[in-house]
């Protein structure tokens, strides 16, 4: 279980059990937070030392000091501007050179690790206390020094949340220390903008829908159930604690494709799921290939359930919301070149503890676990639009605007760009991912600011990169280039 530790500034607990008329103000300036791995040393905010100072101290943030350091970015965190620092502990760097095939600091090209730190400082001081923040579960825009946006909000466990309601969220593990150039907020990973680029509403009214729903559903649960079977519950259950325990609850559901009987070029495909208790966390629930279709709903248990793919096929933010929709449509997609059966299991974030209780087949409500598919008749309106290109600082980055370039004739997340041929001198960064050949990104992903040109600094010469573009509807635009001019 979690524990609550509770920071009391200015006042001592002993002077709040012998004075009452203290006990407002101490509770007016008190901070909950849950008991995480980091916890720093300090029952007073006020640090009394710069950012780069408090870093330099904190063996958690010892991977944070080198980065620093490597960039170049030391004047950054040790100047008098009062600004925001959101600070990744170790393990944070550790995901990321795993994730990214680098073994140390040293190995992440500088202007690439001078970007990351640079959407890590908002150039003013905020606080989760502060009167923004006083509305639960809604998000502030601020701009990071990289140019792109993060999105500052708290919960309803007084913890402060970076980007939420994005397709990515981290809640942070120490928030509101106060160094004597501003603000600094310890987070559990290198943290990263990326707008939500699913669905566009446009209308088309060559667009068909068709919706088959779930042949079969059930859940597991591990520990002293795991040999019973609950295919006949009204609910299906999705619950992560610790992997393999008496609260841990898996959902499976199957469906039959050659039950789809609309054609045409698929645009979107979701699994829509009804809603009948979630604790809403703002936590990550995923969807998995499960490439046993040969189950049944009626003899499947925790011990004999089949194992599915590692990567996730799609995944939402849980919320308090009456169903849960889940974007398949690039799954859906290639599961319909030789139409059958699929199965699909639901799990939650990884000891996320987070109760989704979900409405079966079964269930008297009457709405089942549903596939809809919608197709449209392949008549394409795709065209040119913008491509000016766009300049850069030596060294430097920029995000790339729609005003540089855009594709015409279909809904921004329909317009599909593959990065045919890479810069030669930076990177296209998207999130803490470098494109490279054949990687794709959405004309909304440029909308929303997703796409960054960072510049290696090696080289004076302009740059360029190409790019093809297709859409849904069959529409393509041959390869062209989008010119970079170095400044």
């Amino acid at each position: 279980m979690k524990k609550n530790k509770i920071y009391f500034f200015g006042a001592y607990l002993v002077r709040i059990m012998v004075a009452s008329s203290l006990l407002m103000l101490v509770f007016t300036r008190c901070e909950i937070q849950p008991d995480f791995e980091y916890q720093h040393s300090y029952t007073d905010p006020n640090l009394n030392m710069t950012a780069w100072e408090y870093i330099q101290q904190q063996d958690s943030l010892s991977f944070l000091k080198d980065a620093i350091t490597a960039a170049g970015l030391e004047d950054m965190y040790s100047g008098a501007d009062k600004k925001t620092f959101i600070a990744p502990r170790n393990s944070a760097f550790r995901d990321y050179l795993a994730a990214n095939n680098y073994s140390s600091i040293s190995d992440i090209p500088v202007p690439i690790l001078k970007n990351i730190l640079l959407y890590h400082i908002i150039p003013q001081k905020i606080l989760f206390t502060d009167s923004t923040f006083y509305t639960v579960n809604f998000p502030v825009a601020f701009e990071t020094e990289n140019g792109q946006q993060m999105y500052l909000s708290r919960n309803n466990n007084y913890q402060g949340v970076i980007n939420q309601g994005t397709n990515q969220s981290w809640t942070i593990v120490t928030s509101n220390l106060e160094p004597t150039n501003g603000a600094i907020n310890i987070s559990p990973a290198l943290v990263y903008y990326s707008a939500v680029t699913g669905t566009t509403d446009i209308t088309n009214p060559s667009l068909e829908t068709d919706t088959i729903y779930a042949t079969q559903d059930t859940y597991i649960n591990g520990g002293t159930k795991a040999d019973q079977n609950f295919g006949s519950d009204i609910l299906i259950k999705v619950k992560d604690v610790d992997g393999a325990g008496d609260y841990d609850r898996r959902t499976f559901l199957m469906f039959d494709l050659k039950d789809i009987t609309k054609t045409g070029n698929l645009r979107q495909a979701f699994v829509d799921v009804g809603v009948n208790f979630t604790h809403g966390k703002g936590l990550r629930l995923s969807l998995y290939n499960v490439p046993d279709t040969t189950w049944s709903e009626t003899s499947m248990t925790w011990n004999n359930a089949p194992d599915s793919d590692p990567n996730e096929i799609s995944h939402l933010i849980t919320s308090k919301v009456s169903v849960f929709s889940w974007d398949c449509s690039d799954y859906v997609a290639g599961k319909l070149q030789n139409p059958g059966k699929i199965a699909i299991k639901i799990d939650g974030e990884p000891g996320g503890n987070e109760t989704n209780d979900l409405i079966s087949k079964e269930n008297p409500k009457n709405v089942p676990p549903m596939l809809i598919a919608v197709f449209s008749s392949g008549n394409s309106n795709l065209a040119m639009g913008t491509n000016t290109g766009f300049s850069v600082e030596n060294g430097g980055s920029a995000v790339l605007k729609s005003s540089e370039l855009e594709m015409n004739g279909a809904a921004p997340a329909d317009i599909i760009y593959t990065l045919e041929s890479a810069p030669s001198n930076g990177w296209l960064i998207m999130g803490t991912q470098t494109l490279t050949d054949g990687s794709k990104f959405t004309q909304l992903d440029i909308d929303t600011g997703n796409i960054v040109y960072v510049h290696s600094g090696t080289s004076s010469a302009d740059d360029s990169f190409t790019v093809s573009v297709e859409d849904r509807d069959g529409g393509s635009i041959n390869p062209f280039d989008v010119t970079i001019t170095v400044q």
